[in-house]
């Protein structure tokens, strides 16, 4: 049937792909106001409790919007992709990459947001941070580590690629990391987050396997997030009086061990860091890019790709988590 009518007419498909991810944004909102209304009125008194913020803000995205997106997107038509191994010489060279792309992606985040901050006047203080920071290390890890990784992995690279991928290995690999980007609904997190998936994309576009990506996204949470968040909690950090600098000085004898284990794992992720510089420079000219069977000129992908309601209403929600990020 001519192709199945040209891959649905492209136009017509990724209105669908926008459509299934515009409403993993509704559900996920719909569903937190709706927990956080039956909180307030059945136990007030757990509504301003670390867990109960780290439950209302993962419980509705990951345990009921991600499933569903996937389910709407099952009705779309997709190939497999051929299976291939990754050897772990290349797994430990691709995370330092990742390593390198997470710092350059999040030191121009925080540029970003401190500019805005700067003209607006707006607060841009990232709330992850104190949420990682808050309540038991073993829901961060639970969330963040384990959680996470395994349903966004499944959303943003097997569902998705497994849709797209005729229509290219580039044009796949960037809508990845764009939507994956658009996703974390900040400006700390978008840029590290848009390089991250189209690592993760390729990955699994070169395997066929999303144990891969999966492990490298836990890696990268693990290092970049539970394990700094834990050693912080240890150390009570925010209680430390730094305004008097033998005070200062004492407290970080008295918790040696702790800052020492904090140091330890920063000064790693900086050696991978620049070790992931050294492979991308290397490894970033002998990247294989294969044509899709439905693949067109660049300017044509890109309006069929964005320009039909479904997508559209994507980004505008997207574009919203931004600004209420900023207010």
């Amino acid at each position: 049937m001519e192709k199945i009518n040209l891959w649905m007419t492209k136009r017509l498909f990724f209105q669908g792909l926008g459509f299934s991810y515009f409403m993993m944004v509704v559900l996920t909102v719909a569903v937190q106001f709706l927990l956080s209304l039956l909180v307030s009125l059945i136990a007030p008194q757990a509504a301003g409790l670390p867990v109960t913020s780290w439950l209302l803000a993962m419980v509705p995205l990951y345990l009921v919007a991600i499933p569903v997106c996937a389910k709407m997107m099952q009705a779309l038509p997709n190939m497999q992709l051929y299976r291939n191994e990754m050897r772990p010489g290349q797994w430990i060279r691709t995370l330092c990459i990742c390593i390198f792309v997470m710092y350059v992606g999040n030191i121009i985040g925080n540029a970003v947001s401190a500019l805005i901050a700067q003209g607006t006047g707006l607060d841009l203080s990232f709330e992850l941070e104190e949420l990682l920071s808050q309540g038991s290390p073993w829901f961060t890890l639970l969330f963040s580590v384990v959680l996470a990784p395994v349903m966004e992995e499944l959303i943003f690279r097997k569902v998705l690629i497994d849709r797209t991928i005729v229509y290219g290995d580039k044009a796949a690999v960037v809508l990845s990391g764009l939507l994956f980007g658009v996703f974390h609904g900040n400006f700390h997190q978008f840029f590290y987050a848009f390089g991250l998936g189209c690592i993760f994309a390729y990955v699994y576009i070169r395997t066929g396997k999303l144990k891969y990506t999966i492990s490298l996204h836990m890696a990268v949470n693990m290092l970049g997030g539970f394990l700094s968040s834990l050693l912080l909690q240890q150390l009570n950090y925010s209680a430390w009086d730094t305004s008097d600098p033998y005070a200062y000085i004492d407290m970080m004898f008295n918790h040696a061990g702790a800052v020492l284990g904090l140091v330890i794992p920063e000064i790693s992720m900086i050696i991978m860091g620049i070790a992931g510089l050294i492979f991308f420079a290397v490894s970033v000219k002998k990247l294989e890019w294969r044509s899709g069977e439905y693949e067109r000129p660049f300017h044509e992908m890109a309006g069929a790709m964005f320009g039909n309601p479904g997508m559209i209403l994507f980004l505008l929600s997207g574009v919203c988590l931004f600004v209420l990020d900023m207010l």
